[in-house]
């Protein structure tokens, strides 16, 4: 990937994959803030200053994520990350406490595990609900609709592990029936044995703990096995990487938390200032949810380092975050609670007949 603008005096970063099963989601990130930064230059840039957005593909490696961040620190002096990736990546992060080391924020982080956010780090700010709030409204949807009897499968790492113990703190509040616990290897993709060991179950909905390709592989293949059990997953498994692997009419009805408004509607300021940025810097993509998560870490970011002054450093700008309360046209975000979660929004979408998500 290639930086953004020359003679940038403001300097992002963002360390991430770019090869492998799940960079998919990191690149729409990247996208998605390119996108923003792109308008934002277009317009002048920050206070007169262009934005110039590096990237380091740290391969997934945890260890890389850590010596990437501190090179980039030392080299390019950003004033801030965004969009970091992978629970154990970020967990790295917080363990090596290179961040602090480094005095610079980091805005926007993937996934949502709740190790990453209680107690979290200081420099790491959160800018979508987590998955303990994703799950739990998973579960208070299906208890509405009067489903009491569920199993989940879950992510066999720490993403999954820790979903998994607050989907069981969940069900317990709610008083669900929990009548499987899968567990499904990371990454994995073949996964008609974990089909067919929730159709064993007899559940009245299964709930997917897991990441973006494993998650559309299992709706693929509990379908596979006529299984027409309702699905519900959270926001890793966008619609898109469901109609890869999934025929349209298996497709249709499958549940997806959401922790953002709808990437494909113009239902909000929000979102109809995002479509028309990737119309102009990625006209062939279609607007998905990773493109909209990397977006807003991008506009906190600008929103935050304005705010910092006409000379801003990562210390100002953090400052700035901390006291940020805004409303990006359609989300909401309030950081000066002090846990650096801007927002607990979640709302669940529906696959439709076009095999996009509506909600």
């Amino acid at each position: 990937m290639q930086a953004a603008a020359a003679h940038a005096e403001i300097v992002i970063a963002q360390v991430s994959p770019t090869k492998g099963p799940l960079a998919v989601t990191a690149v729409g990130n990247y996208e998605g803030a390119m996108a923003y930064f792109n308008a934002v230059n277009a317009k002048g840039g920050v206070n007169g200053q262009k934005i110039r957005f590096v990237h380091e593909d740290d391969q997934y490696k945890p260890e890389e994520t850590v010596r990437l961040v501190e090179s980039i620190a030392a080299q390019d002096k950003p004033l801030a990350f965004i969009n970091l990736f992978g629970s154990a990546n970020v967990l790295a992060l917080q363990s090596s406490k290179v961040l602090e080391r480094v005095k610079i924020p980091a805005i926007g982080a993937t996934p949502g595990a709740e190790a990453m956010r209680s107690p979290g780090s200081p420099w790491i700010f959160h800018v979508s609900a987590g998955d303990r709030a994703q799950i739990r409204h998973i579960l208070q949807h299906l208890s509405t609709l009067g489903i009491r009897k569920v199993s989940v499968a879950h992510q066999d790492n720490p993403m999954g592990k820790s979903g998994l113990g607050h989907f069981n703190e969940a069900a317990a509040e709610l008083k669900l029936d929990v009548l499987g616990r899968v567990p499904v290897p990371p990454v994995g993709e073949a996964l008609a044995g974990t089909a067919k060991a929730l159709q064993a179950t007899g559940a009245q909905a299964y709930v997917m703990v897991l990441v973006r390709n494993s998650g559309a592989a299992l709706v693929r293949d509990v379908r596979a096995a006529t299984d027409r059990t309702p699905i519900y997953g959270m926001s890793y498994v966008p619609a898109e990487a469901i109609m890869e692997k999934t025929p349209l009419e298996s497709a249709i009805g499958v549940g997806v938390a959401q922790v953002l408004p709808n990437a494909s509607a113009d239902k909000t300021r929000l979102t109809r200032d995002f479509r028309a940025a990737m119309r102009t810097s990625y006209p062939k993509s279609e607007p998905s949810n990773p493109h909209l998560t990397g977006y807003v870490a991008a506009q906190v970011a600008v929103e935050a380092i304005t705010r910092a002054g006409a000379s801003p450093t990562p210390e100002k700008v953090t400052a700035a975050l901390r006291q940020l309360r805004m409303d990006l046209g359609g989300l909401p975000l309030d950081f000066t609670n002090g846990q650096n979660i801007g927002t607990q929004w979640v709302d669940i979408g529906v696959v439709n007949r076009r095999g996009q998500l509506m909600y």
